[in-house]
């Protein structure tokens, strides 16, 4: 398994003036109240992206040569499938940006038979995780806000989908993990409500990263003190702002708006670059020295 300085110094090859990934959240609202996140306490959770700006950020993004690959996660603090433009704006993806490739992540909760169909269309779709978090009906109740009976069915329609159209591509089904049996116990039971279908699923269980600006729970303190992937990414807020990382939930962080400015120009501000250039340890730079995220 690769080393994250060995994965670190690869992207500084290819991507120190090029960003590796771009989240685009063209909207701030979401159907869950997750515990684990920040979005009840931001004062963008309802609005939506405007149009001109979407337009601004997919023509900024055409200044990335041709011939570099690279993600669009157009998610952020928010629910996708709660913007109903949403698969119009990934088919101007696929159109203007080719060498684009499309993570969806969503909990899932509220996806349709059309949802699912407008999913498979897209063009370079690179990944689908579903944030599922538990199986016991009270836990993801807690947790989540929301029916889970209503996701695993949304689930099952997918897996359908994909069979009756002869779809590989393997299903991330997720979950914040809280180190306890109750980890052990989310993997046994999703295999069992899917053993049929368990070779279209990967299940990953992600360690609890502290949001930057969110302290619902008690911060992990021990983490490795190194350089940080997340610097070769850019996070667009629905508002036009940027946050710092992925992990900056608030956007109290902000590297630039692109109301304003090019995502290159934010990119490659210099006091940003330089955490690429110099490799600097994360302990040592605001906010990164808060973030637990591994």
């Amino acid at each position: 398994m690769r080393s994250i300085k060995e994965i670190f110094n690869d992207a500084v090859k290819k991507y120190m003036d090029y960003p590796k990934e771009v989240n685009i959240e063209t909207t701030g609202r979401c159907n869950a109240k997750c515990v684990f996140c920040p979005h009840d306490s931001i004062e963008r959770k309802n609005t939506q992206m405007e149009d001109a700006l979407f337009f601004k950020i997919i023509s900024d993004l055409k200044e990335i040569p041709k011939e570099l690959l690279y993600n669009i996660s157009p998610f952020k603090v928010n629910e996708p499938l709660m913007d109903k433009t949403f698969f119009d704006k990934m088919e101007i993806i696929n159109r203007e940006l080719p060498n684009a490739y499309i993570r969806f992540f969503s909990n899932f909760n509220m996806a349709t038979d059309e949802h699912i169909k407008r999913l498979f269309r897209i063009e370079n779709l690179s990944q689908i995780w579903i944030s599922l978090n538990s199986m016991d009906n009270l836990e993801y109740k807690q947790l989540m806000g929301l029916n889970l009976d209503k996701t695993l069915e949304n689930i099952d329609k997918l897996l359908r989908y994909k069979k009756n159209n002869g779809i590989n591509k393997k299903i991330v089904i997720s979950r914040v993990n809280d180190n306890t049996s109750n980890d052990n116990t989310f993997v046994d039971k999703l295999k069992a409500r899917f053993k049929e279908n368990m070779d279209q699923i990967q299940i990953s269980l992600i360690p609890r990263g502290e949001w930057i600006d969110h302290n619902s729970f008690n911060k992990v303190t021990t983490y490795e003190k190194r350089e940080c992937l997340r610097w070769f990414e850019i996070s667009i807020c629905c508002t036009g702002e940027v946050s710092f990382c992925c992990m900056d939930g608030k956007c109290e962080y902000s590297i630039g708006n692109v109301n304003n400015q090019s995502i290159l120009e934010i990119y490659n501000n210099p006091k940003f670059k330089d955490l690429r250039k110099e490799s600097i340890n994360r302990s040592l730079v605001e906010p990164c020295k808060f973030c637990t995220y591994d």
